[in-house]
Order: C-alpha cells, then sequence, then structure tokens
C-alpha cells in the first residue's frame, strides 16, 4: 500500500452502493442477534473482565507458557516450530505439506492469510483447497477475505451464484443467468442450493487430501491442547481425513491452563456469530502420528514489550468489532489493505507489519468506541487507535496530517490562539465552504456549530462552581486486572432450571426445522426398541459405530456415547482416544448419541472445569464439542444444514446405561 491507496480504496469502496448494502445487512443482522444473546447473560461482564485477566496473564507469562507448550507436544510426538518472520513461517508449512504429498486442504486461518501462505504453497506446485465455504468462494474469486470469521461478506448471493457457475459448473436458475434479482424466499433458496452444491464439491478433496493445514484459535499451555471452532464440519474434516496435519498460530495464542476455556469459549462464540456455542469446537491433546506446530512471532514479540499496546494481543479475533464499526461497515474489509480488516486491523497492522506501509489505518476510524464496547476481552481499540496516530505524527510517518495537526497542538496549547482561533471560527464558519480543504470535509460531514459560551468564559464567570450533585462517570470500558489473583467462579447460566429441560430446549434450538431430536427412556430395553425402529431396513455397512472401523465415506448413520451433554448450550461433548473415532460423529447423515443423566452439566465452564480436573491418559486424548447438525451461513447470512458434517442429531437419554458398540 502506497501513500493515498487507502484514500482511493475507500472512495471505491463508499462509492459502490451494493458493496455497504451487502456488508450493512449482513453485519447488522449478526449484531442483532448478538445483542439478544448478552441481554440474556447477566454475568457478560464479568466474564469480559475474567478473560481479560486470563488473556494479559497469558502475555505477563509467555515465554513460560511457550515452554511448556513444546514440551506437551513433543512429549506426544509432535514437532513445534516458531518462526521469527512471516517468510519463514510460511516457507516452513510449504516444506512441511511437500514432504507429505500434493493435495492440501485447508481451513479458515488469517494467520496463513497474513504470511500469504496460499500462493507459497501454489507457487511450490501444490494444490490447495480451502475448506470453509466463504473462504472457498473468495479463493474461487481471486480474492482476499473481507472478515474475520465472514470470508465472503462482500458477495451477493447472485455473485456467489455466477462465480459457482463459472469455476465450478453449478447449475442456475433462470432468473440468476438473466442477471436478475427475485423475492428474498429465492434468493435464500439460492443460497442453500449453492452451500449443498459446495458440500458435494469439497468432500471429494477431503476424501483425497495428503495434508490438512489449520489454524488454531487458542492453544493450552497446561496440556497441549490445539483449540479449534467452527461450524462447517470442515475443519474435523481437515484434522481427522489427511495423514498430516500441520497448524499455525500466532505466538499470541497461548492460554496457560484448560480451565481457561470455561470463560473463553463463553465469550467467542456469541461475539463471532452470535451463537450459545459453536457447532464444533475440538479440543485436539491426542498422539497424532504426524502432527506439526508451526508458531508465528512475526512482531508479537516486539509488540508484547509495549506497555501501551500490548493488549492489542488478547484479541480473540471473533470479528465482533469488524460488525460494530460504522466504518467497516461502508468500506468492507478489502479497503484495509492488510490481512487484518476493521479496527483491529487499523491497531495492529501498522505494528506487526510495514508501520509506514500501514501509516493510514489508524486514522480511518470515527474514535466513536463502538469497537470497545463490542471487544468481549474489553481492548480500548480506539484509545490505541487515537495512541498510535499521536505516535505516527511524531514519527513522520503520517505526513499529510502532521502539519495540520502540529499546528492545531500548537493552538490548543496556548490559550490566546485557542480563544483567537475559536472566535475566528464562530465568525468564519458561514465562509468555510468556499475553501477547498473544507468543502470536501463538508462534503460528507457537518462542520460543529460554534457553542454560544466557550469553557474559558463559562469559567471565569462561574468561577468554576459546577453542580455538586453528580459526578463524571468512569470513562474505562474494564478497569485493569490483577492478572495474578486466583479465578473467581461465575454463576451459571439458567441455574435455577431443570438441566434436563434446559438441555431439550436448546438443542431443539439448533434444528430450527426438525434436524434435532431428543428422546429420554427409563429403560434400556426400551432405548434399544426406539433404535431397533430408527435403524430398521439399514444395511450394517451403513451404520458406523463409536470404536469401530469407519469406511471413510458418508454413511446414514453414526452411534457414539456422550462423555458430557452440557445444558445451558444443548451441546454434546465426545472424548475420544484417537481422531478416526471422530468419522462416527462426522462423515454420517445422522448422528445418534448415547447418554445418561449422570452426564448432564450446567454450562460449558464447568465442563471445561471437569476436564482440566481429569487426567489424561498415557496416549493423549482429544475432546470434541457438537451443538448440533453441521451448518454454514457464508452466503448472505443465510443458515443452511448441513455444511460438511451430519444433517441431523438425535440424542437419547437412557436412566439405564447404553453401550453404542453393540
Amino acid at each position: 500500500m502506497t501513500p493515498g491507496n487507502l484514500r482511493r480504496r475507500t472512495r471505491e469502496a463508499v462509492a459502490d452502493r451494493d458493496l455497504g448494502d451487502k456488508v450493512h445487512r449482513a453485519t447488522l443482522r449478526t449484531v442483532r442477534k448478538r445483542d439478544h444473546l448478552v441481554a440474556e447473560l447477566p454475568e457478560w461482564e464479568d466474564l469480559r473482565r475474567r478473560a481479560r485477566e486470563l488473556r494479559l496473564e497469558a502475555l505477563d507469562r509467555h515465554a513460560e507458557l511457550l515452554d511448556a507448550f513444546r514440551r506437551a507436544l513433543e512429549a506426544r510426538g509432535a514437532t513445534v516450530t516458531v518462526a521469527a518472520t512471516r517468510a519463514e513461517a510460511a516457507a516452513t508449512v510449504v516444506r512441511l505439506a511437500r514432504e507429505a504429498g500434493r493435495r492440501v486442504v485447508k481451513s479458515k486461518s488469517i494467520t496463513s492469510e497474513e504470511v500469504a501462505l496460499n500462493p507459497a504453497l501454489e507457487a511450490a506446485g501444490l494444490e490447495v483447497t480451502e475448506t470453509d465455504l466463504g473462504e472457498w468462494i473468495v479463493q474461487l474469486a481471486g480474492q482476499a477475505p473481507s472478515h474475520i470469521t465472514a470470508p465472503a461478506i462482500h458477495l451477493g448471493v447472485e455473485d456467489i451464484a455466477r462465480l459457482l457457475r463459472d469455476r465450478a459448473g453449478v447449475e442456475l436458475p433462470a432468473w440468476v443467468e438473466r442477471d436478475g434479482t427475485a423475492p428474498q424466499p429465492e434468493r435464500e433458496a439460492l443460497a442453500r442450493e449453492l452451500s449443498l452444491a459446495a458440500r458435494r464439491i469439497l468432500r471429494e478433496r477431503f476424501l483425497a487430501a495428503d495434508v490438512g493445514i489449520t489454524g488454531a484459535n487458542f492453544l493450552v499451555a497446561e496440556s497441549g491442547t490445539i483449540v479449534l471452532v467452527e461450524n462447517e464440519g470442515n475443519i474435523r474434516l481437515t484434522t481427522c481425513l489427511p495423514r498430516r496435519h500441520v497448524v499455525l498460530a500466532g505466538i499470541d495464542k497461548l492460554v496457560a491452563r484448560d480451565a481457561d476455556l470455561g470463560v473463553l469459549l463463553r465469550l467467542l462464540p456469541v461475539s463471532a456469530t452470535a451463537q450459545r456455542q459453536s457447532g464444533y469446537v475440538s479440543l485436539l491433546a491426542d498422539r497424532h502420528p504426524d502432527l506439526h506446530v508451526v508458531l508465528l512471532d512475526g512482531g508479537r514479540r516486539r509488540l508484547m514489550d509495549d506497555p501501551e499496546q500490548r493488549d492489542l494481543l488478547a484479541c480473540i479475533r471473533c470479528g465482533a468489532c469488524l460488525n460494530a464499526c460504522p466504518i467497516y461497515r461502508c468500506v468492507g474489509g478489502h479497503a484495509y489493505g492488510g490481512a487484518y480488516p476493521g479496527p483491529l486491523g487499523a491497531a495492529l497492522l501498522p505494528q506487526l507489519d510495514d508501520g509506514a506501509r500501514f501509516a493510514e489505518l489508524p486514522f480511518a476510524s470515527s474514535l466513536c468506541g463502538a469497537c470497545t464496547d463490542a471487544c468481549p476481552v474489553g481492548i480500548p481499540l480506539h484509545e490505541r487507535l487515537l495512541q498510535l496516530r499521536a505516535r505516527l505524527v511524531r514519527s513522520g510517518a503520517a505526513r499529510d496530517l502532521g502539519t495540520t495537526l502540529r499546528a492545531a497542538t500548537r493552538t490548543m496549547r496556548d490559550p490566546r490562539r485557542l480563544r483567537r482561533a475559536l472566535g475566528l471560527y464562530r465568525l468564519g464558519r458561514p465562509l468555510l465552504g468556499l475553501f477547498p480543504l473544507a468543502r470536501r470535509w463538508s462534503n460528507a460531514r457537518a462542520l460543529p456549530r460554534p457553542v454560544p459560551e466557550t469553557f474559558h468564559a463559562w469559567w471565569t464567570r462561574t468561577q468554576g462552581r459546577a453542580d455538586r450533585g453528580s459526578s463524571p462517570p468512569d470513562p474505562s470500558p474494564l478497569r485493569p486486572c490483577d492478572s495474578a489473583r486466583d479465578p473467581s467462579p461465575l454463576r451459571p447460566c439458567d441455574s435455577a432450571r431443570d438441566p434436563i429441560d434446559l438441555f431439550t430446549s436448546r438443542l431443539r434450538e439448533l434444528g430450527p426445522d426438525g434436524e434435532t431430536e431428543f428422546h429420554r427412556f427409563a429403560r434400556a430395553a426400551d432405548a434399544r426398541g426406539f433404535l431397533r425402529e430408527l435403524l430398521a431396513g439399514v444395511p450394517d455397512d451403513e451404520v458406523a459405530r463409536s470404536g469401530a472401523p469407519h469406511p471413510r465415506r458418508e454413511v446414514r448413520f453414526g452411534l457414539t456415547g456422550a462423555d458430557a451433554l452440557i445444558a445451558d448450550s444443548g451441546t454434546v461433548a465426545l472424548c475420544l482416544d484417537r481422531r478416526e473415532q471422530s468419522l462416527a460423529s462426522l462423515l454420517v447423515d445422522t448422528h445418534v448419541v448415547l447418554a445418561h443423566p449422570s452426564s448432564l452439566l450446567p454450562d460449558v465452564a464447568a465442563y471445561h472445569r471437569r476436564r482440566a480436573e481429569r487426567p489424561a491418559p498415557p496416549g493423549g486424548r482429544l475432546d470434541v464439542l457438537i451443538a448440533g447438525p453441521s451448518r454454514t451461513a457464508d452466503i448472505e447470512k443465510t443458515l443452511v444444514i448441513p455444511a460438511h458434517g451430519p444433517r441431523r442429531m438425535v440424542v437419547v437419554l437412557c436412566d439405564e446405561p447404553l453401550d453404542p458398540t453393540t
């Protein structure tokens, strides 16, 4: 990005009315759903404060946690590489991929965008397929993602339909072929058809892949757990089917303890996609035969040492600041010119990348503070942007504004100059439209009206007497944390409700059109009778059972037990010995879960506390949290079931034990 490019790109983006409409519709829909969920959580602010403490603690203890994470992974046979630069990280991943084959499937990873991984893999002769629906769409379009969690947010259903027609041979309805539009129900029906067509096309890529590349949402030092959060099931397929798994993540993704996930994983799905729980959370702490982790520094250690800006690395990449930002909603993600768009990108890119290249970004903000209010870990983004502006002006990087800001600074530091300037402004405001610079400013915004009385005049007149009956509000969204204090217990959601009733209602929310079912039986004989009826006429080779070999193709039914049922989100938890066992809950049309009432837990925090207290087996373990059938909303936020995993989930709760293997 050369000087002036940001202004050119933003002018082009603002002139594209269609782009603004698409981004506004998609982001505001997510914001409204998020606000609704937050209103149901009276402990939301407590969660935010605790999450900030945990993330800052991880930054304080970074060297210690990195060593612990490396030891835990290497003890299970994995390799861990710390890359100092983006080029080194990309080269390491390319080497690991070439060693295993040429067909690569890849899940969504903003870090891979940061290091330009796809071009590096393709230059090495590898066949790379993005498997997240939104990422695959922008890959086919030859574009970068426009949003952290919704990569194709800038494209309408018609744009995507024509793209899949031209690049993947998907047939389209006549109204799209005529370059027309249609009523909303037809548009939503087309979004579903396109999503299911992508599922069929990408299934072959998964089954043929040699290498799976993922990012990571969190890396737990205590247990060496790699945490991956998704809705579609593509990450689970990417980690289970190829023989080699390569993880690329920033060194800032480390957290100290498994129990910390009980806070972070309650905040992330609400903020990212307005869900109580994401469709799938994979907790990989298993002994994988061919696992390699590449951790990127890329300027992060330098930023950790910056006392003023270091909390930017507490970010959990939810994208909530983008959805809330009025600037992002007008220009979209591509205008920012780097891997990280929105308020986060405006603050992060000048410090992780070339400061001169991205010097304009901190000034592309209204400083309204909406991003700070939305941030689930309480990063005061608008303050960080203001601090960066001052740094860039002092360094001479922001040359266009330097002269103006220096003149304004001199004026505001001299009371006489300031009074003179205010008087001139009051007299000259009606004439400012005659000057080109003022005219360009007023084309997009109104010049402020002069106040009837300045503060200095009021002070002189009243001698500083103020209303003693009120005190100014605390401007800081979150007070500084004491990361050394012990974790405080957080009140579970809906603790007064019967956990079975709560689990049932939450589960049914996940399948709005009957994709989820719940059945309870007192006797095992009755439950087995229900299962016999459910599977009547189904051949044995169309039923996959937990622990038994899977045919590595989609079958009609998969039967698994449940390690836990999490009431407040309707989530099923599986505890597995190896990744192959995941396929019984993944490469199936209908996932049937057999559970006992003793497995019920109130919320995800209780689950992670219990998981942290359990000793891991010698070979490690793989835990998966499943919230309903697989789903995607990457095309105009239209919910589509299924994405890459099952289309249906049936939970059978029995007061007597049931064995899913028989």
